[in-house]
């Protein structure tokens, strides 16, 4: 049963849902917790990175040329 708490949280921090709204789902009162119930998947952060990638080249008027889509190590 506690494996699937955290295939749970995980699930829905991947899913796009804040660690805040997890840790109120879990009923956990320390932010702390539910941080070691959640994991983040490599494609969630890959995503992330991405999105960070685009937002400082169109900060600095640079379009790149493909998003990185190689697994993280």
């Amino acid at each position: 049963m506690h494996d699937l708490r955290h295939s749970f949280a995980s699930l829905l921090i991947n899913s796009g849902r804040t660690l805040y709204e997890v840790q109120h789902i879990l009923g956990h009162t320390q932010v702390k917790t539910t941080q070691r119930y959640a994991h983040l998947s490599l494609d969630t952060l890959l995503a992330a990175t991405n999105a960070a990638t685009l937002a400082v080249g169109s900060v600095m008027g640079v379009v790149p040329n493909r998003a990185v889509d190689a697994p993280l190590v």
